[in-house]
């Protein structure tokens, strides 16, 4: 929550106080049945201006989140369009961002 919470304030500050508008894959794909909605992907991330990547030290070490990448990426975005954020928990060693 607290490394959502920066990249707001920073992100707010870049556009005049504006609150960001955000997709959280989490929360709007069916994580029960992730397979049936990639076929939604492409479409929910080409609605896509910027992708937050708050990574944990699994991140990429997990298909489903670098499908993600690839998808934003062919999808016609840059690398200069995403942004990692990586968190660490206090038992987990710090995690390599690419």
């Amino acid at each position: 929550w607290e490394v959502m919470q920066e990249w707001r304030a920073a992100f707010k500050l870049a556009h005049g106080g504006r609150e960001p508008k955000v997709w959280i894959d989490k929360f709007c794909i069916d994580q029960t049945d992730i397979e049936s909605n990639l076929m939604c992907l492409p479409v929910f991330l080409a609605a896509c201006n910027k992708l937050l990547i708050i990574c944990g030290r699994t991140y990429l070490h997990r298909l489903w989140c670098l499908v993600e990448i690839f998808v934003f990426l062919e999808m016609g975005a840059t690398t200069d369009q995403i942004d990692f954020m990586p968190i660490d928990s206090p038992v987990d060693p710090p995690s390599p961002v690419l």
